[in-house]
């Protein structure tokens, strides 16, 4: 999809509010400690414009932060019940709530914790997810692809450095009909 630039406009007005506040009063040593660093918008109107739509499409950022993709998502045309955030940092998720709350994200659908433990995931199931695949790099830089379904929870896929069997189990994922967040 193409972005005008009337909601380029938006998404940056949107930024440019919550920017002075979505680091939560940390320095940039505090942030650079914890790995934080956010997404400026015109990287966000790049990804955004990887989608042919938004419209009811489930949209996950495993890495919310302040919630800045998830915001101009909604304003790009997502729905905001359809949106989903998982945040490591409690003080930046509690600013993500607030700003995306504007935006009429429920709360419930941003979640404490860490992206790269697949445990977490399941906890968006009572949100309104109902299957969904992972794909991400282990602590021994393998790449672990994951398939989550109500029936058979949390099932590993494959973990390997082989680019060959990685793209043929995000395949046999993506050929069932399950959207896969790359972590």
């Amino acid at each position: 999809m193409k972005l005008s630039d009337e909601t380029k406009a938006k998404i940056q007005a949107e930024f440019d509010a919550w920017k002075d506040c979505q680091y939560a009063g940390k320095d940039k040593k505090a942030r650079q400690a914890k790995g934080q660093f956010f997404t400026p918008p015109p990287l966000i109107f790049k990804m955004l414009e990887k989608f042919e739509s938004l419209t009811n499409k489930t949209v996950l950022d495993p890495t919310i932060g302040a919630g800045g993709l998830i915001a101009a998502a909604v304003i790009a045309g997502a729905t905001p019940n359809m949106c989903y955030g998982l945040e490591l940092d409690n003080e930046i998720l509690t600013v993500c709530k607030k700003r995306l709350a504007k935006l009429g994200v429920p709360p419930c659908n941003l979640l404490q914790g860490d992206a790269l433990d697949s445990e977490n995931y399941k906890r968006f199931v009572p949100c309104g997810f109902d299957s969904f695949g992972v794909k991400f790099e282990t602590d021994d830089n393998k790449i672990e692809v994951g398939l989550y379904t109500p029936k058979t929870k949390y099932k590993v896929i494959t973990i390997s450095n082989d680019r060959n069997k990685i793209k043929e189990a995000v395949n046999k994922i993506i050929k069932k009909g399950i959207k896969v967040f790359i972590l």
